[in-house]
C-alpha cells in the first residue's frame, strides 16, 4: 500500500462520513424517514443498495475459498438463491411495498389477530433476527475484513494493549474499531438515507476493484497457455475445479446440489430482511419490482465471475495456502498496481462498512418499531424514537465484537444460517396466500426449525470431505413443513379471522388461497396477471442462469457451451421484454 492507495481509502471514508452529516437532520424526522427513507428510494437506488449490501468484506473470500476447496459448482450454494429472488421479484415485492410496513416483522401485527400470542412471536423474531441473526453476519465480515487486512497491510500480530470485550487490540483490531467506529457514526446521524447512498459509491468501487484484479489475472493466465489449462494444471486442482455443476453421481454432491435448486431457494422467496427494508422503502410497487430484478441481475450475472476466476487462479499463484478464504486478499497484493490496490482495498472496506451500517440500521428497526415503540415506550415523540434508535445501535455493534470472537469459518456460519432459515420458508410463503396459515402456525414453524436445525448439527455432523448441511436443510425443512400444516388445520377450523379479512381487504390477492375470505369480505381480488407473472418470472430465470453460465463459458473459452446459452437467452430475453410490463401492472389498481 503506497500513500496513493492510502489516500483513496481515506477519502472513501470521508466522503461516507459526509454522506451522514449532510443526511443527519432529514433523517432525525421520524422513524419512517430513518429506517425506510420516507419511501421515497427509486427503483436503481433500492437495488443498488441491496448489491452493495450482499457484497460484504467476506463474500469475495467466501467464494474463492469455495472454488478452491470444491470447485465452481460450489457457489450454487449463493446462486441457486437467484431463483427464489425472481421468484420475490413477481409475487412478492409488490405485496410488500403495499403493507407500508416499517419492518418484516411488523407484518405480523397486520396479518394476525392480536394478544398474547401475536407479542411472543413479534418479539421472538425481532430479538432472534434483529440480533442473533444480525450480530452473526456481522461477527463474520469482521472475521472477513481481518483476513483482508492481515494479507495486504501487512500489519503486525503483536497486540497494543488490553480492552474490556475486545481483549489484546492488535493493529489488525485497532483498524476495525475505527472503520466500525466510521460506519456506526454515518449511519447513526443519516439512518437508512447514509447508508444507500455510500453503498452507490461502493458498488462503483466494487465493480471496478474486483473486474481490473480478473482482467489482470486473465491477461497472466493468457500469456502462459490460456487461463483454463493453467487452472487444471495447478497443483492444488483437480477434475471438478472448472466443472459448473456436480458430477451427477450418486453421491452427497449430487444430492446436495438438487436440494439447493429444490428448495433452497424457498427462504429467499418471500423476501428477508434489509431486502425487505429496501422494498420498504420505495416509492413505488413497480419500484419495489424493479429494485429486487435489478438486485439479481447485478448480484448473479455481474459480480460472479471477477471472484470466481480469481479464486480457480489463486491456485496457479498459490497452490499450499493452509486458509482457502485468504486466497483473494493474496491475489490482490499480488497483481493490483497503485492506485488500483487502493481502489480494491477501499472497495473491501467500504463492503465492510456497507454491511455493518445495513445491519445496525436493519436491526435496530426490528428492536425499535417491533419491541420498544409498542411495548416499552408508547406514544412518544418521532425524534425520540430515532434517538433510541441511535443507542441500540451501540449496543448491536458490541454484541456482534463480542459473536466476532468465537467465530472461525465463513462458510460454516453460511451453511448453519441456511439450515435454519430454510426451515421457515414455507410458512413464511404460505402466509402470503393461505388465509389458514395463522400466528400459531408461525410459532410452530419457528420453534421446530430452531429444534431440528440445531440437532442435526449433531446428528448429522459434517465429516471431512463430506458437507452434509444440504441434507440438515431438506430434513429442517419437511419437519417444519409438516409441522406447520398439522398446526394450521387444527387451528384454523372456526374459519377466517376479523384480522384476515381486514388483510385481504386491504393487499386483495388474486390466489385461490384467499378464496373463502373473498366470499365473506365481499371485495373483489386485484385484476389478472397471474399468467403473465409466471410467464415473466420463469423466463426470468431463464435469462438470468443462461447469462450466468454463458459468461463463465466464455471466460473459460469454451464455445460450444457458450452457444447454447446465448440462444437460450436471447429467447428468454425476448419473452420477458413482452410480459415484464404486463406482470409490473399486476399489483396496479
Amino acid at each position: 500500500m503506497t500513500l496513493v492507495d492510502w489516500g483513496i481509502v481515506v477519502a472513501y471514508v470521508s466522503a461516507a462520513v459526509g454522506i451522514g452529516i449532510l443526511f443527519a437532520r432529514k433523517a432525525s424526522a421520524g422513524t419512517t424517514d430513518f429506517f425506510v427513507a420516507g419511501r421515497s428510494l427509486p427503483w436503481y437506488v433500492a437495488g443498488t443498495s441491496m448489491v452493495a449490501t450482499t457484497f460484504s468484506s467476506d463474500t469475495p473470500l467466501f467464494v474463492a475459498g469455495a472454488v478452491r476447496e470444491q470447485g465452481i459448482y460450489a457457489n450454487w450454494i449463493w446462486w441457486s438463491g437467484g431463483i427464489g429472488v425472481l421468484v420475490s421479484v413477481f409475487f412478492f415485492a409488490g405485496l410488500w411495498r403495499r403493507t407500508e410496513a416499517l419492518t418484516e416483522i411488523e407484518f405480523i401485527a397486520q396479518r394476525y389477530d392480536k394478544g398474547l400470542a401475536a407479542d411472543a412471536l413479534r418479539i421472538i423474531k425481532a430479538l432472534f433476527d434483529g440480533v442473533f441473526i444480525n450480530c452473526i453476519v456481522i461477527a463474520s465480515v469482521t472475521l472477513a475484513m481481518s483476513k483482508v487486512i492481515v494479507v495486504i497491510l501487512g500489519l503486525s500480530p503483536a497486540p497494543l494493549f488490553s480492552m474490556p470485550l475486545l481483549g489484546e487490540v492488535t493493529p489488525v483490531v485497532l483498524t476495525l474499531v475505527i472503520l466500525g467506529t466510521a460506519a456506526v457514526l454515518y449511519t447513526t446521524l443519516s439512518g437508512i438515507y447514509g447508508v444507500v447512498y455510500t453503498d452507490l459509491i461502493q458498488f462503483g468501487l466494487a465493480l471496478v476493484g474486483a473486474i481490473a484484479l480478473s482482467v489482470i489475472v486473465c491477461s497472466d493466465l493468457a500469456q502462459r497457455g490460456g487461463v483454463a489449462t493453467n487452472i487444471l494444471r495447478a497443483s492444488g486442482a483437480n477434475p471438478m475445479t472448472l466443472q459448473m455443476f456436480p458430477d451427477f453421481a450418486w453421491d452427497l454432491n449430487t444430492a446436495t446440489f438438487c436440494i439447493l435448486l429444490t428448495v433452497g431457494w424457498w427462504y429467499h422467496a418471500p423476501g428477508t430482511g434489509y431486502f425487505i427494508q429496501r422494498i420498504l422503502a420505495t416509492r413505488s410497487e413497480k419500484d419495489a419490482m424493479l429494485s429486487v430484478w435489478w438486485f439479481a441481475f447485478c448480484h448473479f450475472v455481474l459480480r460472479s465471475w471477477p471472484w470466481i476466476i480469481v479464486g480457480a487462479a489463486s491456485l496457479v499463484y498459490f497452490p499450499n495456502l493452509a486458509d482457502a478464504e485468504q486466497s483473494y486478499p493474496q491475489m490482490i497484493d499480488r497483481f493490483l498496481p497503485v492506485g488500483l490496490k487502493g481502489i480494491m482495498v477501499a472497495s473491501l472496506l467500504a463492503a465492510f462498512m456497507s454491511t455493518l451500517d445495513t445491519q445496525m440500521n436493519w436491526g435496530s428497526s426490528y428492536l425499535i418499531n417491533d419491541i420498544y415503540q409498542p411495548y416499552i415506550a408508547t406514544e412518544r415523540s418521532p425524534r425520540h424514537y430515532v434517538k433510541a434508535a441511535r443507542i441500540v445501535m451501540l449496543i448491536l455493534t458490541v454484541l456482534a465484537i463480542m459473536v466476532a470472537t468465537r467465530i472461525t469459518s465463513i462458510l460454516g456460519m453460511y451453511q448453519y444460517l441456511a439450515v435454519l432459515l430454510t426451515g421457515t420458508a414455507f410458512v413464511l410463503v404460505a402466509r402470503w396466500y393461505w388465509w389458514r396459515i395463522n400466528i400459531w402456525s408461525e410459532l410452530a414453524s419457528l420453534l421446530t426449525a430452531a429444534l431440528v436445525g440445531n440437532a442435526l448439527l449433531f446428528l448429522v455432523p459434517d465429516q471431512p470431505g463430506e458437507e452434509w448441511f444440504g441434507v440438515r436443510m431438506l430434513i429442517t425443512l419437511v419437519a417444519t413443513m409438516m409441522v406447520c400444516i398439522i398446526v394450521t388445520l387444527l387451528t384454523s377450523r372456526t374459519g377466517p379471522t376479523r384480522q384476515a379479512i381486514a388483510f385481504y381487504r386491504r393487499l386483495r390477492i388474486p390466489w385461490a388461497g384467499w378464496a373463502r375470505v373473498r366470499r365473506l369480505s365481499g371485495v373483489d381480488p386485484l385484476s389478472g396477471g397471474i399468467k403473465d407473472n409466471l410467464i415473466a418470472c420463469l423466463a426470468s430465470i431463464g435469462l438470468l442462469y443462461s447469462l450466468l453460465l454463458g459468461a463463465g463459458h466464455a471466460l473459460l473459452g469454451q464455445s460450444g457451451p457458450f452457444s447454447v446459452y446465448a440462444c437460450i437467452a436471447v429467447i428468454s430475453a425476448f419473452i420477458v421484454s413482452k410480459k415484464m410490463p404486463r406482470a409490473l401492472r399486476t399489483l396496479q389498481d
